[in-house]
Parts: C-alpha cells; sequence; structure tokens
C-alpha cells in the first residue's frame, strides 16, 4: 500500500483533521442530506429502469401476440380459400388475442357452419366469432 506522506505527526495530524472536518460535515447535516438524496436518487432511478424494463416487456409480448394473430389469420384465410368454396374464400378473417372473427356472407347455414368448423380447426385458435350473414340470393 502506498502512503500519500510518511507516517509522521504531520501526516497523523492532517488525517485526523480531515476527519474531523467530515465528522462535522456529518454531524451539522450536510453530509447527511447529501447522503439521504442520493440514496433517493438512487431509488428513483432503479424504479425507473424497472419501470422501462416492464414497458419494453409489455411490448415485446404485444408485438409477439400481434405477429401470432396474424399467422392465425393467415391460415385461417388459407384454410378457407382452400375449401374450393368462392363464398368462403371471399370471407374477412380478423384476430386477436387468438380469437377469430368472421365476416360475410353466405348462400346458406352449412356454409357458414363450415366456414366456423374451418376456422375453428386452425393451429392457434381460441375460439371464433361470427359475423357471416346468410342471404339465400349471396351469389347473385
Amino acid at each position: 500500500m502506498r502512503l500519500f506522506c510518511r507516517p509522521s505527526l504531520r501526516c497523523i495530524a492532517v488525517a485526523v483533521l480531515a476527519l474531523a472536518a467530515i465528522g462535522a460535515l456529518w454531524q451539522g447535516g450536510a453530509l447527511q442530506q447529501a447522503w439521504r438524496w442520493s440514496q433517493g436518487l438512487a431509488q428513483t432511478l432503479d424504479a425507473s429502469g424497472l419501470r422501462a424494463s416492464q414497458a419494453v416487456e409489455r411490448a415485446a409480448r404485444a408485438n409477439r401476440r400481434r405477429a401470432d394473430d396474424d399467422a392465425i389469420s393467415s391460415q385461417v384465410m388459407d384454410a378457407l380459400a382452400a375449401s374450393q368454396s368462392e363464398e368462403l374464400g371471399a370471407l374477412q378473417v380478423e384476430t386477436s388475442h387468438a380469437m377469430v372473427t368472421l365476416r360475410g356472407t353466405v348462400s346458406s347455414r352449412p356454409l357458414l357452419d363450415r366456414a366456423v368448423a374451418i376456422a375453428n380447426n386452425a393451429p392457434g385458435v381460441q375460439g371464433v366469432f361470427s359475423l357471416i350473414q346468410v342471404r339465400p340470393d349471396a351469389l347473385g
């Protein structure tokens, strides 16, 4: 360990005076106040960091959910298009939180039921809302 001065009475006296000055500042409250302020600042920064971290995680979850919902919509649209029915292929598909909403018009109740069954069978689908209207004159 390297000392700034050789152990002597003068060096010891300077160290004692420095410690006494620090002690006086501490007892006077200035250092205590500065210490409390720094602790408060540290807590504020920790809380801000935690809130920022939580916000980033929420945004990441929302982005993953949107990507999952988009994938589900694509799978349902592909399955409806593969059904060989022009009416089913023309239905609109929206997905939110793995819940699929079907919109459009079909010419019969069996086609409506078929569209709902196709959507329900798509991977990742938690449920299907049908806003499909049945109009016998839908084709022409």
